[in-house]
């Protein structure tokens, strides 16, 4: 079928032909109770084609609602593209328990067990589940020559208010992969639930202030990924940086900084569509560029931008196979994949070793970043004291706050651990969420301003 849609369109210089595939199964909880089973399918054809300095974007349901549109007196934004030869093949993210080896039922018993676990802790206000099987399949065809991808994915996010001690948090997590049920198999869920309420619960019930000051600060491999994501990832797209996404996600710092060094010779920030069991799982890009990692930041220094064909040419390079869409009646974007910071040789205690006073953040209940993706804040919710190397008591809702070369720039040490998180990022108009994993390893950052939640007493 995709080969008689090019053939309408096979005078172009450049024509991407696309089936694209989305099944969701949506399973919800509140405290315990089953909210909603929902399940649907969007599938459909789209085609993007190049003709006289303009890119054009066509999608419809039904191939025959495709055809090439008149000509029109525009300006298109893109000046030309990265004519590399497409590489064809297939690729997929393997099930190793099939997502439907459970029936419903069962996987409405496995998550209502979860809540039965800790219901009756009088800490608990209220918790919440939302549970996600999608599975992306894909045909894509780049000037006649063919990519086909089917990558499944399980997604549970978790959301707990707990009260303590005339206290209140609310306590947000998220557990995924590409695979099948054993991403959930392998999350030990109600083990992980049964953890995260008792040390949320530790926290309001002992948590004291910090204070104000300039310390040190060790970061796990959770915050890292967030920063990763948001203060290298976003940032360097190209096609942020050149101003195609200002108003829908704003800009990107580099379009001033544009090369040299913002963080530490151990700052390594890599984002991989390879990782095996990554949300953001792929082997080839949606305009037929083969994957592979790239280092956006290395050894502190900037190293490499994201680009597909369009945003590669207005930077005199070629495309390193970032371009995906999230639905078939989306256009590709330069998109994140596997974003993370690169782990070293040390271990966790020899991070904490040198540090007379500090804080150790390990979750954060909030998180907020500029427009340039410049000046950046954390709220710590699992947050804990360092005294003399150890880790301490808890500390109530520590604040890290600082522009993001700064941060980079404090990071004097990273250990040998790498833990990864799912998200679903955000990104143009009409808007894309689109899956991607986030990690790294725990970093320690030296001298840097730890600030206080108002009216946290």
């Amino acid at each position: 079928m995709l080969e008689k849609i090019y053939e309408s369109f096979s005078s172009f210089p450049y024509t991407e032909v696309r089936w694209h595939r989305n099944y969701h199964h949506f399973l919800s909880f509140l405290n315990g109770r089953l909210t909603s089973s929902i399940k649907f399918t969007n599938e459909g054809y789209s085609v993007r084609y190049y003709k006289d300095g303009v890119l054009y974007f066509l999608s419809a349901y039904t191939p025959e609602e495709l055809r090439p549109t008149g000509s029109y007196s525009v300006k298109g934004w893109e000046v030309g593209y990265d004519d590399t030869q497409p590489k064809g093949g297939k690729y997929e993210a393997k099930e190793k328990k099939p997502l439907d080896s459970m029936s419903i039922d069962e996987k409405i018993k496995y998550f209502k067990e979860v809540y039965n676990a800790i219901k009756d802790n009088p800490s608990l206000v209220s918790f919440s589940i939302f549970y996600n099987e999608n599975i992306e399949e894909k045909e894509v065809l780049v000037n006649n020559v063919k990519v086909q991808g089917r990558v499944p994915r399980v997604y549970v996010g978790i959301s707990m208010v707990v009260k303590e001690n005339n206290r209140t948090a609310t306590a947000r997590y998220e557990i995924g992969g590409s695979g099948g049920l054993e991403v959930l198999e392998g999350s030990r869920l109600q083990e992980f639930v049964q953890e995260k309420l008792k040390a949320v619960e530790e926290v309001l019930k002992k948590g004291k202030p910090f204070g104000e000051k300039k310390t040190d600060v060790v970061l796990s491999g959770m915050l890292a990924g967030i920063m990763a994501h948001e203060s290298v990832g976003h940032p360097f797209e190209g096609d942020r940086i050149l101003g195609r996404e200002f108003a829908q996600a704003g800009l990107s710092y580099l379009a001033e900084i544009k090369e040299g060094k913002i963080g530490s010779d151990v700052v390594n920030v890599v984002d991989d569509p390879t990782v095996e069991g990554g949300s953001g799982y792929y082997k080839i890009d949606d305009e037929g560029v083969e994957a592979r990692p790239k280092y956006m930041i290395k050894n502190g220094y900037i190293n490499e931008l994201l680009h597909d064909r369009f945003s590669a040419v207005k930077f005199n390079a070629k495309s390193n196979g970032s371009a995906r869409a999230s639905d078939f009646d989306r256009e590709p974007l330069v998109r994140m994949s596997n974003t993370f910071f690169k782990p070293g040789d040390m271990k966790f205690e020899e991070l904490l070793e040198d540090v007379k006073e500090g804080v150790f953040i390990k979750t954060y209940m909030e998180w907020n970043i500029d427009d340039l993706r410049l000046g950046q804040r954390y709220v710590g919710l699992e947050a804990y004291e360092i005294k003399n190397g150890e880790i301490g008591d808890p500390v109530l809702f520590p604040v890290l706050q600082g522009k993001t070369p700064e941060l980079l720039s404090s990071i004097d040490a990273v250990d040998n651990t790498l833990s990864f998180y799912p998200g679903t990022c955000g990104k143009g108009d009409p808007d894309q969420g689109i899956p991607v994993w986030l990690g790294g390893p725990d970093m320690r950052l030296r001298n840097v301003r730890i600030k206080e939640v108002i009216g946290n007493e």
